[in-house]
């Protein structure tokens, strides 16, 4: 009898049922994935790199939301330029039967799961405090400190670590790489691209990964409704309620402006394109990571279903890709200056103006570095150059206009 509770009969034919039940669909996947995959990585690694770049020039350091943008970015490159090696070796490659491959293996069996939840609970915190910002800010009184500074972003980035880390701690733990027995190379290697790298004479030493000795059932239930939860289920659920407390709250800030306005309002404000950007960031996040978790939460109360899981790994990997790689669409069609430093970073000739996209004037940022510029990260900020600026409600001139998204 399994961990699932499942004996090895009724095992094989839950994998054999969900295997030619979804033969058709993932044998032209599998071909679609493996040109795409490469695309995504490498556009998704330089664009994220690009990010980083763009967001610690002076004119962008002065947002601790984008301070969050640049750990995001640096995971998700991580994740990619990993899952490019690990994919590119493939079984038969000359590398997959070495001991370092074995080595890369268990580190990326860890490391990806790490870095992609770090990514999503780095995404989750942002949200939560973009709420507590914007609510403090449309209320005349009430108890929640201020964390609209660096000092703020800070905690929660290191937050999202801990938690990331905790959902993680049986994954640290599970693996061991086994060393096999030395036998023939396997006839499938013998044709096929790799076929010249092999004789039919040659032997190989043969590595695995398996689970400690001690390892037994318990840990495994623990392992997988840890990352089920925590991984999962809950960012996701944390996610959606944020983002949409923060749209309700950012459309009502509109409806208000525009009363007081008399339908006056910049009907482009700032305001409202970040209102469509939440709804594209939460929109975006579902699709990719929703399905992964009820998925993973309803294999857990049928162990058949996993089986349906095995098969769709390719899937949940592209979508995953996707949801690292569409960043930078996010942050250029979010912020003007973040479009006007992208330009000017990468030597792209670009008119020079001395006003942003909605009329108001850019003020000049020396070139500190970036120690001193984050000297003050335990400081909380309350002026609207170096925070989280709340909800707008007054009405917009010529001279002064809302900017919520990054300055």
């Amino acid at each position: 009898m399994s961990c699932m509770g499942l004996n090895t009969t009724e095992l094989q034919e839950a994998r054999d049922y969900f295997r030619q039940l979804l033969l058709p669909f993932t044998a032209s996947f599998t071909m679609f994935h493996n040109y795409i995959y490469v695309f995504l990585c490498v556009i998704g690694v330089f664009a994220n790199i690009s990010i980083v770049v763009v967001l610690l020039r002076p004119a962008m350091r002065k947002s601790p939301f984008n301070l969050f943008l640049v750990v995001i970015a640096v995971c998700d490159a991580s994740l990619m330029a990993t899952y490019l090696t690990y994919k590119h070796v493939e079984l038969c490659h000359p590398w997959y039967f070495s001991f370092p491959w074995a080595i890369y293996t268990k580190f990326y069996a860890i490391f990806s799961v790490f870095v992609h939840s770090c990514s999503l609970w780095l995404t989750v915190n942002m949200a939560i405090l973009r709420f507590l910002v914007l609510y403090r800010g449309s209320r005349s009184e009430t108890r929640i400190p201020q964390c609209n500074g660096f000092g703020a972003a800070f905690v929660a980035i290191v937050l999202a670590f801990a938690i990331a880390c905790i959902g993680c701690l049986p994954i640290f733990i599970r693996y061991r790489i086994i060393e096999g027995e030395v036998g023939a190379v396997p006839d499938l290697c013998l044709e096929g691209k790799y076929s010249t790298d092999w004789q039919p004479n040659d032997m190989i030493q043969f590595y695995g990964l398996s689970q400690p000795l001690w390892w037994n059932c318990d840990w495994e239930r623990i392992n997988y409704w840890m990352a089920a939860l925590i991984l999962k289920l809950i960012p996701c659920l944390l996610l959606t309620i944020f983002m949409t407390l923060l749209v309700r709250m950012l459309i009502e800030a509109r409806e208000r402006r525009s009363r007081l306005c008399g339908g006056m309002g910049n009907g482009n404000s700032q305001a409202e394109r970040t209102t469509a950007m939440l709804t594209g960031i939460v929109a975006i996040f579902l699709i990719t990571e929703l399905p992964q978790g009820v998925l993973t939460f309803a294999a857990g109360a049928n162990p058949r279903l996993t089986f349906l899981t095995l098969q769709m790994n390719n899937v949940f990997d592209l979508l995953s890709l996707i949801n690292s790689a569409v960043n930078f669409v996010l942050c250029a069609l979010m912020s003007h200056v973040f479009r006007r430093e992208f330009l000017q970073t990468f030597g792209v000739c670009c008119p020079q103006s001395s006003e942003n996209h909605s009329g108001a004037p850019i003020n000049k940022t020396s070139n500190r570095s970036i120690l001193s510029t984050f000297s003050n990260i335990a400081k909380p900020k309350t002026s609207k150059k170096n925070g989280f600026l709340p909800v707008p409600t007054n009405c917009p001139d010529d001279k002064n206009t809302e900017q919520l998204a990054m300055n």
